[in-house]
C-alpha cells in the first residue's frame, strides 16, 4: 500500500479530472504538484519542470507517483532521489487508451489525434489551424491545410468514464474538426485503469519503479507489459 505521508503525485494538469476521479474511487487523498499541460508543447521546458519541482521536494517524500507518460523524452535521463513510479506509456494518450483488454507502451493508430479534455470547443484543431495562420496569406494556408489534411486521417474521442463523450454537445465540435481535415472520426475504448492502480499502490507491470540512487531510462519504461492484467 502506499505511504500517504510520504508519497506525492507529480501530475500533467490535462489529467485533473481524470486523477479526481481515480483517487475518488481508489479511496485516496494523495497530494498532487501539477505540471502545466502547455509544457508538452517543449519537452525540455517539461523536463526542467519536472527536475526543479523533484529537486524541491523535501526530504520527507520518499515515492513520487507520475502521472504522465514519458511524454517527449521528458523524463528521460532524470535522476531518481525518491523512489519513481511511471507508467510504461509513451505519452498521456496512450495511458487512457490502456485497457484490460489492450496494453503497451504506445497504443496511437499513427496518423490519429484523439480527444480526452473536458471542453473539445477549447482544443478545437479548427481553432488552433486559425490562430496558426491568421497572418498568413490564402496560399500558405491552403498550402498548411493540405498538410494537416495529409497528415491526419481520424480523430478519436476517448471514452474513458469521466465525461459523457457521447453527448451531441461534446460531439459535435469533434465532427467539424473531422470535417475540416477530412478525417474519418471515431469514438474508441478507453479506461482510468493505469491511474487507479498508480494512485492505490497496485504497482504491476504495467509501470516501471526506480528506486533511489537510480536513473529513468526510455529502454526501461519501454519495455512490454505482458499480456495478463
Amino acid at each position: 500500500m502506499v505511504d500517504m505521508d510520504q508519497t506525492v503525485i507529480l501530475a500533467c494538469s490535462s489529467f485533473r479530472d481524470y486523477l479526481s476521479a481515480a483517487q475518488k474511487k481508489m479511496h485516496t487523498d494523495l497530494p498532487v504538484i501539477w505540471l502545466d499541460e502547455r509544457l508538452h508543447r517543449d519537452p525540455a521546458l517539461m523536463r526542467e519542470a519536472i527536475l526543479s519541482e523533484l529537486e524541491r521536494l523535501p526530504e520527507t517524500v520518499k515515492t513520487v507517483l507520475v502521472c504522465m507518460g514519458f511524454c517527449g523524452g521528458s523524463w528521460a535521463d532524470v535522476p531518481a532521489r525518491q523512489r519513481i513510479v511511471i507508467p510504461r506509456a509513451d505519452d498521456c494518450v496512450s495511458i487512457l487508451l490502456h485497457t484490460a483488454r489492450r496494453r503497451g507502451f504506445d497504443l496511437k493508430d499513427p496518423g490519429h489525434l484523439y480527444v480526452k479534455g473536458p471542453d473539445p470547443r477549447a482544443a478545437s484543431f479548427k481553432e488552433i489551424f486559425r490562430r496558426m495562420t491568421e497572418t498568413a496569406d490564402e496560399e500558405a494556408k491552403r498550402a498548411h491545410h493540405k498538410r494537416w489534411r495529409d497528415s491526419y486521417c481520424g480523430i478519436d474521442v476517448i471514452r474513458a468514464g469521466i465525461y459523457d463523450c457521447d453527448a451531441e454537445d461534446y460531439l459535435a465540435p469533434v465532427r467539424e474538426d473531422a470535417r475540416f481535415l477530412e478525417a474519418e472520426m471515431r469514438t474508441v475504448e478507453g479506461s482510468n485503469l493505469i491511474l487507479e492502480k498508480l494512485v492505490s499502490g497496485r504497482w504491476d507491470d504495467c509501470f516501471c519503479v526506480f528506486e533511489p540512487g537510480t536513473t529513468v531510462t526510455r529502454s526501461a519504461v519501454e519495455r512490454a507489459p505482458s499480456a495478463e492484467a
